[in-house]
């Protein structure tokens, strides 16, 4: 609902409108209509048979009745206070503003009453005016009923309080919901919001612990991979061995060889290959020996870093963790304020 564009019926229901004007109708004996820029919002209560049967009922008369209402209202609207005036057809009526935060949405008509005894000879030319029989007209004259001037204002202005002070506490009523509503869609939104972290920080959460899953994986292989190597350790050192010992069939078959003389100049050959073969694979061993150190440092390097990592990461987890903690907290307290 637009608050600054609201209408009679908004702060004031129909049936409760009724009910007071046809509570002070009945009080005060004078006639009562709440309208607003349409036109009509209630029934009328107690209007007279003067006006409603005769005089409007004839097209001038109709015609002169909707000039003073139309009149009476702009006085009324003018001044923000209820107008109290004798119409064309020589009745009094007064219209009571209905204004809320400084705008006019609706007034309060009535009266059809006499301040005083009528000049009959004044409406019987009025009646002629209008094309009304005099003597009907004066008949339903007679049954005007007729209340101080003083009491018809008092009237007015009672009834213009009353209306006033219902509109006035219909329209806080319509302020308070609409400032409960835009509190509502705030907190709303809030939540959702939070809701939203919360999503975030669970799919993070879940991210996490699939990379703690990884690592704790990786750490393994990385384990395995260390001892692996280890276990080749005993391979060089068994490699590194042969190679010794050729060595040393070599020079033994290269002394042979000389002791033997030309005789064993073949031999000499062959030794000579052995101590080349050998020294080949000592090379190679230690070759291989270096590289796999290098492979285990970094192997232990690595799982240095992963252990920093899985530290970091648990230390994340924790702080995810007090976080949505936290933001559960306020999403109840958010909720809480409706």
């Amino acid at each position: 609902m637009d608050i600054n564009n609201i209408t009679l019926l908004d702060v004031i229901d129909r049936r409760t409108l009724q009910n007071l004007q046809d509570a002070f109708a009945a009080a005060t004996g004078m006639a009562a209509l709440a309208t607003d820029k349409n036109g009509p919002v209630t029934e009328g209560s107690n209007f007279t048979d003067f006006c409603m049967n005769l005089t409007r009922k004839s097209r001038v008369g109709a015609d002169r009745c909707n000039q003073c209402d139309l009149k009476g209202g702009e006085e009324a609207s003018r001044t923000g206070k209820p107008s109290v005036y004798f119409c064309t057809s020589g009745l009094m009526d007064f219209a009571a503003p209905v204004v809320v935060n400084g705008k006019h949405i609706g007034s309060l008509i009535g009266g059809q009453v006499l301040p005083e005894a009528p000049d009959e000879d004044k409406f019987r030319k009025i009646a002629d005016e209008l094309g009304i029989d005099q003597d009907e007209y004066i008949a339903a004259l007679r049954k005007v009923k007729i209340i101080p001037r003083r009491q018809i204002e008092a009237a007015a202005n009672l009834l213009w309080q009353m209306a006033n002070a219902l509109s006035a506490a219909g329209y806080q009523q319509l302020v308070s919901l609409e400032n409960q509503k835009k509190k509502d869609d705030i907190i709303d939104e809030v939540n959702n919001k939070f809701n939203e972290i919360t999503t975030s920080m669970n799919n993070v959460m879940s991210n996490i612990l699939a990379l703690e899953n990884n690592f704790a994986t990786i750490k393994d292989s990385a384990g395995a991979s260390s001892k692996a190597v280890e276990s080749t350790d005993g391979i060089v050192k068994a490699i590194e061995n042969a190679s010794t010992q050729l060595t040393l069939i070599g020079f033994n078959a290269s002394i042979e060889a000389k002791r033997a003389g030309a005789a064993g100049a073949g031999f000499n050959v062959i030794a000579q290959e052995v101590r080349t073969l050998a020294d080949k694979n000592t090379k190679q061993a230690n070759e291989v020996e270096n590289t796999l150190n290098e492979i285990k440092k970094s192997i232990v390097g690595i799982n240095a870093q992963l252990k920093t990592c899985n530290s970091e990461i648990l230390q994340n987890a924790e702080v995810i963790e007090k976080l949505k903690a936290l933001v559960d907290e306020a999403n109840v307290q958010v909720k809480n304020l409706k």
